[in-house]
C-alpha cells in the first residue's frame, strides 16, 4: 500500500558491460523489467546507429512472417495463432539468421504455391465455364431453329430475348450470322443486354442462361453469380464490335463450333480434362493446407522471436560504446529496492556469455526529476489508469487512486442507487472476475474488452449500487418494504401519521421509532415524496462534494510537508482550507443542524416562529446583508456568520500576495551576496523553466553558494511569471470553490433521473401490460420491461454515472493537490514481457 500512496523511490544507475556480454545482459534486464534505459545516443539518427541493420532485418522478417500469416489466414479463417507462453529455451534455440533464410525459403515456397494455385484454378474455371457454354448452348442448334428465330424475329423487331425451352428444333444452315459465345457476370448481365441492343440497333438475336453454380472470383475474393450468353448476328464488322463490347464487360468468349459432331466431340474433350484438373486441384489443395498448416503451428514462436530481438537490438542503440574500453556504457532509472536483483542479473548475463570481464554498476546524480512507477496488481491497475488519464503525478507526489478505490464506486453509486441493478451489475462483473483466465485467453470485441478490464472496478460499483439502494429502498424501482411501515393513513386526515404517534391523526406526527434502514416505503406512494427525496439527494450531494474537496485540500498538506515547502502550506493550504470552510463548510455544518433538530416537538410546534429554514437564504444573505439572519439555528450565529465572512475575505488576498512577494525578496537576497535559497525558490524557480527536481524526501534544508548572475538578470521577468501564476491560481480556486459545489449537484440529478426512468418504465410497461389481464401481453411487457432496464437502466445510466464520477475525481478532487506542475513521467522500463 506503501507503494500506492507515494511512488516507489527510484535511483539512476550508469552500467559498465563487456562487448559480448551486452545482448545477453540485456535479455535478462527484459524478462525482469526493472530497468528504464535513457538514449545516450540523442545526436545520432536512427540510420547512424550501430545496430540499424539488424532492425531493418528484423522489420523485413516481420514484413515476411505477416505475408505469411495472411496466406494461413486465408486458407484458415476461423483459426488463431497459438497465444500460449513460449519458453525461454525454445526461443534460444532459434538462431535469427537461420529463422530469416528459412523464412525467406518458405516465403518463396508459398508466393510459387500460391501462383500455382492460382494457375489451376484460372485454367479449371475457364474448363468449367466453356463446359457451361456447350452444354447450355447445345440446345439452340437443334432442327427448326433458324425458322423460329426467323418468327420470332419478326414479331419482336429484334428485341433481345432468353432461351425459351420449348422452342421446335431446325437446322442452321444460313452462311450470313455470326455466332458469338461466352460467360458474363449476372450483375453485368442488364447493362450488357442494353449495349448490345444499342450497339447492333436491334439486328442481333441475343439468348442468355443463369448458370446454376457460383464461382469463386480470385481477384475480389468472393463468390460469383454467372450466365452464358449466345449472340447471332450478321456480319463480321457488327461481330467485331461485339467482341469487344464483351472484353469491356471482362466476358469470357469461348469456341462454339456450330457442327453437332464437333460440338459433342469438343465437349467430351473439355470434361475429360475437366476431370484430370480436379484431381490436379485436389492433390495440390491438401498439399496446399498441409504446408500453411506446419507453418502456422510456427508463427507465434518466430513471431516472439523477432519481436524478442528488435526489442533487444532497439536498447542496444540507446547504449554508448566506449571503443577504447571494448564496453558499452548504459544509463537508466530502477527503484531503489531492486539494485540488488539488478546486479544479480548483471552477473547472469556475464555467465551466459562467458564474458572474461564482470560488468559494474554505478550510481549516479542526476537534476532530471525520475520517472514516476506505483506498483499495482490486478485490482488496483484500474483505478491506477483512471488517475493516470487524467495525467502522471510527479515524482513521489501522493496518489489519489488509492482514495479513488473507495470514492469513484461510492459517488457512482449515489447516482446509480438501486438493489435489483446492483445486483445485475455484481452477477456480472463476478462472473468476469470468476473466468478471468479463460476470458483472458480469447480475443473479446472492445466493448468486451473494455469490460473485461475494468471487471473490478464494476464490481465494487455494483456492491456500492447495492448499500445505496438500501438506504433509497428501490429495487428495480419498487419500494421494498422488509420491515414494515411506520406510517400509516387514516380517514380522519389526509396526511399520514407515525404508527405509534397517531393519538391526533389531524397533526400528522412522525414516527417514534423510524424505519431500520433506508427511507420508508410508503415514501414512493406520497405526493409529497419526490419533494422529499430531493431535499434529501440535494443536501447529501453537496455534504459528499464539500467533505471530498477538504480532503482534496488536506492532500495537497500532506504533499507540501512532504517535500518541505512552507510557503505552500502557511500561503496556500491554509487560506484555501479557511476559504473553503468558511463558506462551503460552514453550509455543511448548517445541514447537520437543520437535520438534528426536532421541527415536530412540542416546544417547536407551540412556537409560530420554529419552521425549518431555507438554507439557500441564510447563505445568500451571509454575503448580500451580513447583519440580517432571516432564522437562528443555534446562538451566536450572526456574530460566527460575520467572522467566517471576514476570514473568507482575507483568505483571498492571502492566497495571492505573500508567496510571490516573499519569493521576490528572496531572489533579491542573491543581490546581497545572501546566498540562502528555500525549497520554494528552488521548486517555483524550476517549475517556472521546466526542470523541476522534486527529489528532497531525505535532503535537509539547506544553503547553496550563488552562483547568481543569471538568476539576478532574469529577477524582474520570473517575479512577473510568479505572481501571474499565482494570480491565476487564486482565481481559480475562489470561482471553482462555487463552481465545483455545484458541480456535486449532479449526485442528485442523476440519482432522480435514474430513479424516475425506473417508476417510469415499470408503470408504464409491465402494470400497463398486466393490466390488460392477458398472459401474452404479460410476457411481451416483461420483455420489453426488462429490455430497457438492460439497455436503458444498466447500461447507458451506468455509462453516464461513470463518466460523471470521472468528472468529479478529476476536476473537483484531484485537481486540489494532484499533478499542479505537470510535469511527472511514468516508469517505462525495458520488458520484454510487454513488447511480446
Amino acid at each position: 500500500m506503501t507503494s500506492l500512496f507515494r511512488s516507489v523511490e527510484m535511483v539512476k544507475v550508469r552500467l559498465f558491460i563487456d562487448r559480448s556480454a551486452a545482448r545477453a545482459t540485456l535479455e535478462e534486464i527484459g524478462e525482469h523489467g526493472i530497468l528504464q534505459l535513457e538514449d545516450l545516443n540523442q545526436n545520432k539518427s536512427e540510420f547512424q546507429r550501430s545496430f540499424s541493420n539488424d532492425i531493418r532485418k528484423c522489420l523485413e522478417m516481420q514484413r515476411k512472417l505477416r505475408a505469411l500469416e495472411i496466406n494461413v489466414g486465408e486458407c484458415f479463417p476461423t483459426r488463431s495463432l497459438n497465444n500460449e507462453s513460449v519458453s525461454r529455451e525454445e526461443l534460444n534455440a532459434i538462431s535469427l539468421d537461420e529463422l530469416d533464410r528459412h523464412l525467406s525459403n518458405l516465403e518463396e515456397t508459398v508466393e510459387e504455391m500460391n501462383m500455382h494455385w492460382k494457375s489451376l484454378n484460372s485454367h479449371r474455371l475457364q474448363l468449367l465455364e466453356h463446359h457451361y457454354v456447350l452444354v447450355l448452348g447445345s440446345h439452340l442448334f437443334r432442327p427448326g431453329y433458324l425458322s423460329l428465330m426467323s418468327e420470332e424475329g419478326s414479331h419482336t423487331n429484334g428485341v433481345v430475348g432468353k432461351l425459351n425451352p420449348n422452342y421446335t428444333p431446325v437446322d442452321i444452315e444460313s452462311p450470313f450470322l455470326r455466332l458469338i459465345a461466352g460467360v458474363i457476370s449476372l450483375e453485368a448481365l442488364p447493362v450488357f443486354q442494353r449495349l448490345v441492343f444499342r450497339v447492333a440497333r436491334g439486328n442481333c438475336l441475343c439468348r442468355f442462361s443463369e448458370i446454376e453454380e457460383t464461382f469463386h472470383d480470385e481477384e475480389k475474393k468472393e463468390n460469383v453469380r454467372n450466365s452464358v450468353f449466345v449472340i447471332f448476328c450478321p456480319g463480321k464488322e457488327l461481330g467485331r464490335k461485339i467482341q469487344k463490347l464483351c472484353e469491356t464487360f471482362g466476358a469470357h468468349l469461348y469456341h462454339f463450333p456450330d457442327d453437332e459432331t464437333t460440338r459433342r466431340a469438343l465437349l467430351s474433350q473439355v470434361s475429360n480434362r475437366l476431370q484430370d484438373i480436379e484431381t490436379v486441384v485436389g492433390t495440390t489443395h491438401s498439399q496446399r493446407l498441409q504446408t500453411l498448416s506446419e507453418i502456422g503451428a510456427k508463427l507465434s514462436l518466430w513471431s516472439e522471436k523477432v519481436l524478442r530481438e528488435k526489442a533487444i537490438f532497439h536498447c542496444m542503440n540507446m547504449l554508448n560504446y566506449d571503443t577504447s574500453r571494448n564496453i558499452y556504457i548504459a544509463e537508466g532509472w530502477t527503484p531503489k529496492d531492486e539494485l540488488e536483483h539488478l546486479e544479480s542479473l548483471l552477473h547472469e548475463g556475464c555467465r551466459l556469455s562467458r564474458a572474461q570481464v564482470s560488468s559494474v554498476l554505478e550510481h549516479r546524480i542526476s537534476d532530471n526529476a525520475p520517472p514516476t512507477y506505483f506498483r499495482t496488481n490486478k485490482f488496483t491497475l484500474v483505478f491506477q489508469n483512471i488517475v493516470e488519464s487524467y495525467g502522471v503525478a510527479s515524482y513521489r507526489e501522493l496518489n489519489p487512486a488509492c482514495f479513488t478505490i473507495i470514492t469513484f464506486p461510492f459517488l457512482f453509486a449515489v447516482m446509480f442507487g438501486d438493489v435489483g441493478h446492483g445486483l445485475l451489475m455484481c452477477l456480472f462483473a463476478l462472473y468476469l472476475i470468476l473466468f478471468e483466465k479463460k476470458l483472458g485467453r480469447k480475443p473479446l470485441n472492445e466493448i468486451l474488452q473494455f469490460c473485461y478490464d475494468g471487471r473490478y472496478i464494476i464490481f465494487l460499483m455494483g456492491v456500492f449500487s447495492l448499500y445505496t439502494g438500501f438506504i433509497y429502498n428501490e429495487f428495480f424501482g419498487v419500494a421494498m418494504n422488509l420491515f414494515g411501515s411506520r406510517w400509516k393513513f387514516n380517514s380522519s386526515s389526509n396526511f399520514a401519521c407515525g404508527i405509534d404517534n397517531c393519538a391526533d391523526p389531524s397533526q400528522s406526527l412522525p414516527p417514534r421509532n423510524i424505519y431500520p434502514i433506508g427511507f420508508d416505503p410508503i415514501w414512493s406512494q406520497a405526493l409529497n415524496g419526490l419533494t422529499f427525496f430531493n431535499s434529501y439527494k440535494m443536501k447529501l450531494s453537496i455534504v459528499l462534494g464539500v467533505f471530498q474537496m477538504v480532503m482534496g485540500i488536506f492532500l495537497s498538506y500532506l504533499n507540501a510537508r512532504y517535500f518541505q515547502r512552507s510557503l505552500d502550506i502557511y500561503y496556500v493550504f491554509l487560506p484555501q482550507m479557511i476559504f473553503m470552510n468558511a463558506i462551503f463548510g460552514y453550509l455543511v455544518i448548517l445541514i447537520f443542524v437543520k437535520w438534528s433538530i426536532d421541527w415536530n416537538s412540542s416546544t417547536c410546534l407551540s412556537n409560530p416562529s420554529c419552521s425549518p429554514p431555507d438554507l439557500k437564504q441564510i447563505l445568500i444573505g451571509m454575503f448580500m446583508n451580513p447583519g440580517y439572519l432571516p432564522f437562528q439555528l443555534f446562538r451566536g450565529q450572526k456574530i460566527v456568520q460575520i467572522l467566517l465572512l471576514v476570514c473568507a475575505i482575507i483568505s483571498v488576498p492571502w492566497m495571492l500576495l505573500p508567496k510571490p512577494l516573499i519569493l521576490r525578496k528572496r531572489y533579491k537576497s542573491l543581490q546581497n551576496n545572501q546566498p540562502f535559497v528555500s525549497r520554494e525558490f528552488r521548486h517555483v524557480d524550476n517549475g517556472m523553466n521546466g526542470n523541476l527536481n522534486t527529489d528532497h524526501s531525505s535532503a535537509p534544508e539547506e544553503e547553496e553558494k550563488s552562483n547568481g548572475s543569471s538568476r539576478v538578470g532574469k529577477e524582474e521577468e520570473d517575479f512577473g511569471e510568479i505572481f501571474v501564476h499565482q494570480m491565476i491560481h487564486t482565481i481559480e480556486f475562489v470561482l471553482g470553490a462555487v463552481s465545483n459545489t455545484a458541480s456535486y449537484l449532479r449526485l442528485w440529478a442523476l440519482s432522480l433521473a435514474h430513479s424516475e426512468l425506473s417508476q417510469v418504465f415499470l408503470e408504464k410497461v409491465l402494470y400497463g401490460a398486466m393490466a390488460l389481464n392477458n398472459s401474452f401481453a404479460v410476457f411481451v411487457g416483461f420483455l420489453v420491461w426488462f429490455g430497457l432496464t438492460i439497455g436503458v437502466l444498466c447500461l447507458m445510466e451506468s455509462l453516464s454515472a461513470f463518466l460523471h464520477a470521472l468528472r468529479l475525481h478529476w476536476v473537483e478532487f484531484q485537481n486540489k493537490f494532484y499533478n499542479l506542475q505537470g510535469d511527472g513521467r511514468k516508469f517505462v522500463p525495458f520488458s520484454l514481457k510487454t513488447t511480446t
